[in-house]
């Protein structure tokens, strides 16, 4: 069963997706820092758009600047949600 806490975690995780994914189709793309919603584009994929990925996928700028972090996002609160119940679980238990 799905916490609150973790449906407003991914329900954040995909608005921030898709307020990136809108201003770059409005901007027309990734402008390479001369777009003028590209910082903020930038800022909103923080930290994964941080990380120095392989050059196959920085060459895709959507899946680099909008796919990537929503998945790593989600994979995140996923894990974070999946350890979260085994400590609790090891908590609660009987010795």
């Amino acid at each position: 069963m799905k916490t609150n806490g973790m449906r407003v975690a991914l329900l954040l995780a995909v608005v921030i997706a898709a307020a990136s994914a809108v201003l770059f189709l409005k901007q027309g793309g990734f402008g390479g820092g001369h777009g003028d919603f590209d910082k903020i584009i930038f800022i909103l994929g923080l930290p994964w758009t941080g990380i120095p990925w392989p050059q196959f996928i920085i060459k895709h700028d959507f899946i680099w600047l909008i796919g990537l972090p929503l998945a790593m996002n989600a994979m995140s609160v996923l894990a974070f949600t999946v350890a979260v119940r085994r400590l609790a679980i090891n908590k609660y238990r009987a010795p």
